[in-house]
């Protein structure tokens, strides 16, 4: 199947009116099978787990945001002299990764004030506990993703159970240090997916960071006939419109596949800032609302 193939504009306005309050079993199928698209990380070559979760290095994004993850579980410090706020402290065995790499830029893990996830995965939120134990810092979380976190995660990819000191919702702001991010609700990956925004200052300038949470589908039978998550249809439509709507200058997210990382990295030394790209979220959440609709067609014909 060739990842180059994707379907028309014309294809989403078809079935989006359609989809939009429809359950799976009630959706209009249509006469022609939509055209395969599949996002560039699914075209590649699969990689392990160990091999996304090795070290990258660590650097400066733009203004007071850091990235400290790993090779493509993306982890962001956003930094005051009151504070710091870790976004994704992923698996339980990248914490010292992420650690080494705080300490690398020049800053402390203890300083770590608040703890942010962008959705209850393990690859993303299975770092919380020996984080919150390391710095001390105040975990918050999405208020459909709370109750996830504050259980546990089962099975593979799993996660233990931490305590949310404070229940965010849609649009919440998180203050520190003269920091202000802002909570968006970008369900439908999970329940209570956060796609984080705020405002950084660089050379006089001021941007408009987004830090996608994600808007992909790991599984397409995941999107119909979903007992647990009867929505889940209904929930990615509203944050393809939510991601649309978000003024976006830099362009980050939760997996640096997402956003280019490697090769964004490479460029770095070259003098412009290849963060700084609006382009780049445009063209994803068009390919991200492209392959919901493919897999969603998909799976209804199954």
């Amino acid at each position: 199947m060739s990842h180059k193939f994707l379907f028309s504009l014309a294809a989403i306005a078809f079935l989006a009116p359609v989809m939009i309050v429809a359950q799976p079993a009630q959706v209009r199928i249509p006469k022609e099978t939509l055209a395969p698209v599949l996002t560039p990380w699914e075209a590649a070559p699969p990689r392990t787990r160990e091999a996304n979760n090795s070290a990258f290095p660590p650097h400066h994004v733009i203004g007071n945001v850091y990235f400290v993850g790993t090779q493509d579980y993306a982890s962001f410090l956003i930094t005051s002299p009151q504070g710091q706020i870790l976004i994704n402290p992923d698996f339980d065995d990248s914490v010292p990764t992420i650690q080494k790499s705080v300490e690398q830029l020049g800053f402390k893990f203890q300083d770590i004030k608040i703890l942010l996830i962008s959705h209850a995965h393990g690859d993303h939120c299975a770092g919380l506990s020996r984080a919150k134990e390391l710095s001390g810092a105040q975990v918050m979380v999405m208020d459909r993703d709370a109750d996830v976190i504050e259980k546990g995660g089962a099975g593979r990819g799993g996660f233990p159970a931490v305590k949310v000191n404070r229940v965010l919702h849609d649009r919440d702001e998180v203050r520190l240090g003269g920091n202000t991010l802002v909570a968006v609700l970008t369900p439908g990956h999970t329940k209570g997916c956060t796609t984080w925004t705020l405002k950084t200052q660089d050379a006089g300038k001021t941007y408009n960071v987004v830090i996608v949470g994600s808007a992909g589908v790991n599984d397409a039978h995941y999107l119909v006939n979903n007992a647990t998550y009867p929505d889940v249809i209904a929930d990615y439509q509203q944050t393809f419109k939510v991601l649309k709507s978000l003024p976006c200058d830099v362009f980050l997210a939760s997996h640096g596949g997402f956003y280019g990382l490697h090769e964004k990295y490479a460029k770095l030394a070259q003098g412009s800032n290849p963060f700084i790209d609006p382009a780049g979220y445009k063209a994803h959440v068009k390919l991200m609302e492209q392959a919901f609709y493919y897999k969603l067609d998909w799976a209804i014909r199954q």
